[in-house]
């Protein structure tokens, strides 16, 4: 039966590359790209092992919590302008009240009304929206809006705050993750200098010596098996 032949780690990584570009919206970028196409070509990988891919990987853009974000922005905006109406609602309610009680003036001089008493009941000269008692009403209900539109802009901002701190969290382990994978791997393709030589040497040997343990160890257990069937 044939054997399956594994994937070489170079494809590999530059799958897992690609698919954190693809999940980040960052396949566009130039170190990405070349790092890639050197990956997946196998060629000029001793350059790229020159560079520390915890630089040189871009920082994602943060997705998390956009549109809970533009919708508390949206609150905030239509809080403010709230803010202002009851008090643009109720000078206008007294101007229309000034204009309807001088005419009231002017066509029952003799009678004796004081303004705030006007304002409240009309007198069938003041339009029943611009009475003292309805514009009160309506200040109060906006009011009432302005209050829950805080407390909601407030809650909706610590949930955006929160949806990005974790993302923050998760992004920075898959790109500190993928970054060192990609060294571990260029590690081997950087130009020979006394440090890459000196730890390279030091793998070396600690295979020679997990081998050597095995050898032993295997050697120790056919030694113990022949002595058991009497070949001693």
């Amino acid at each position: 039966m044939a054997r399956i032949k594994k994937p070489e780690l170079n494809l590999i990584l530059a799958e897992k590359l690609l698919s954190w570009a693809d999940k980040y919206d960052v396949a566009n970028d130039g170190y990405v790209r070349g790092l890639y196409e050197a990956l997946s070509a196998r060629k000029n990988l001793q350059v790229w092992a020159s560079l520390n891919p915890i630089e040189y990987l871009p920082m994602p853009e943060l997705k998390a919590g956009l549109s809970m974000a533009k919708w508390t922005r949206f609150i905030t905006v239509l809080r403010n302008v709230l803010v202002f109406l009851p008090v643009a609602l109720t000078w206008a309610a007294v101007g229309e009240a000034t204009t309807a009680f001088s005419k009231y003036l002017k066509a029952n001089g003799s009678d004796i009304v004081n303004f705030l008493d006007f304002w409240q009941n009309g007198y069938g000269v003041l339009d029943d929206k611009w009475k003292i008692a309805t514009v009160a009403l309506l200040d109060f209900l906006i009011i009432m809006v302005v209050i829950v539109l805080t407390l909601l802009a407030s809650v909706f901002s610590r949930r955006v705050s929160d949806l990005q701190i974790i993302a923050e969290k998760e992004t920075d382990r898959e790109r500190i993750l993928l970054s060192v994978e990609i060294a571990s791997y260029l590690f081997d393709k950087q130009k020979v200098t006394n440090v890459t030589m000196n730890q390279s040497l030091a793998r070396a040997i600690d295979k020679l010596l997990n081998a050597t343990d095995a050898i032993e160890a295997t050697a120790k257990s056919l030694e113990k098996t022949s002595k058991s069937k009497g070949f001693d």
